[in-house]
């Protein structure tokens, strides 16, 4: 298996960066988000006549401001962005369409290095290790089933009602590197999406050239495994060694301007099933626990206080976009007995996680009536 999911990916280089104090335990105030589509989505929205200028002043956003270099956004930010392009030209297929328009330039080096790859194989291995460079918020990983290959793209943090605009983007842009990088030659089987099947599903059958499923476990790209080996036609192996290492470069900055607490948050929705003790963590940023206590502290929160605010947040995540039983949410949150799952939630809710999934499954209907 190929992941970006190993705990590694976070280690930072010079541990004592960024002590500077947060002021609160959201996940807005404690990363940063690349701004490089949001330039791509506002160029979208202009060009089907959409105020842009409007669209960035409801945002708190500068009319420069995604455009000028290395511009970064807080999570409130990013989600009011999105939220307010989708709103402002009533396109609920936004994310489609911004995901077509994504070229391999835009995806910076990390495009680059994976054309240059030998094989599609080796372009997949640089996706998934580097997705962070430009989408920090989702994990993408791959695993061979049989004579098939799964791409299985995870959401790092709950996206809220951007959930699905971010997917799509992905989803879209993933495929057309995929075809661009095997020079038209690899053929999707199957795509899934965890969510539920939307209004405009026809519109789908424009942009993926295979059945689409929705209401899936997870999302997911499913493609022979043979097409693994196809040659890329423009692979030159010094240039893709030099971009590499670029974009581990990237990767490194990019850590390094984030809070430990930030980081700690993403190092968590890679959690499945068992949550890290402290002192690994510590290991993984290459520092004691007794340090990386200290400097959470510095930033205001703990490594328990994170624990608990990322379980209730997927918890939330998990009861109101999946059919999984809460049993089985309560195993992916770490707790070796379910019933700790029901006394932590109801301790924070007041009402046991399915009374809060029935309970919004009946608002959700009534709204829909409305």
């Amino acid at each position: 298996m190929v992941s970006s999911s190993g705990l590694s990916q976070y280690r930072l280089t010079h541990p004592e960066a960024n002590s500077t104090a947060v002021n609160s335990n959201t996940l807005g105030n404690e990363v940063t988000l690349p701004s490089h589509y949001v330039r791509n989505l506002l160029d979208l929205l202009q060009s089907r006549g959409g105020n842009v200028e409007a669209v960035l002043a409801k945002a708190g956003l500068p009319p420069e401001g995604p455009n000028q270099i290395n511009a970064t956004l807080s999570w409130q930010q990013f989600h009011a962005v999105i939220q307010l392009c989708c709103n402002e030209i009533n396109e609920p297929a936004l994310g489609l369409y911004l995901g077509s328009q994504l070229t391999i330039n835009t995806h910076g080096m990390l495009g680059l290095a994976a054309i240059s790859s030998v094989n599609m194989h080796e372009a997949l291995q640089l996706i998934c290790k580097y997705t962070a460079t430009r989408s920090p918020l989702l994990t993408l990983s791959m695993r061979q089933h049989q004579q098939q290959v799964h791409l299985t793209l995870e959401e790092l943090h709950p996206l809220a009602d951007i959930r699905q605009f971010v997917v799509e983007t992905f989803a879209v842009t993933l495929h057309a590197t995929l075809d661009f990088v095997t020079g038209h030659k690899y053929r999707l089987r199957q795509v899934q999406f965890a969510f539920a099947e939307p209004g405009y599903s026809a519109l789908y059958q424009a942009f993926f050239p295979c059945p689409v499923r929705f209401a899936q476990p997870q999302h997911r790209f499913i493609f022979d495994a043979a097409d693994l080996a196809i040659p890329c036609p423009w692979a030159d192996r010094q240039v893709q060694n030099q971009l590499s290492a670029q974009c581990e470069q990237e990767l490194q900055r990019w850590q390094q301007s984030q809070s430990i607490a930030g980081l700690i948050r993403l190092m968590l929705g890679r959690t499945k099933g068992r949550v890290p003790c402290i002192e690994k963590i510590a290991a993984e940023f290459a520092m004691s626990s007794r340090t990386l206590r200290r400097r959470l502290d510095n930033e205001q929160t703990s490594y328990h206080q994170l624990i608990t605010d990322w379980r209730q947040q997927m918890a939330t995540h998990y009861l109101l976009t999946t059919a999984l039983p809460v049993q089985q949410i309560g195993f992916l949150l770490g707790y070796a007995d379910p019933a700790n799952f029901g006394r932590a939630f109801r301790r924070e809710n007041g009402i046991s996680p399915q009374q809060f999934r029935a309970k919004q499954q009946t608002k959700c209907t009534v709204d829909l009536e409305k």
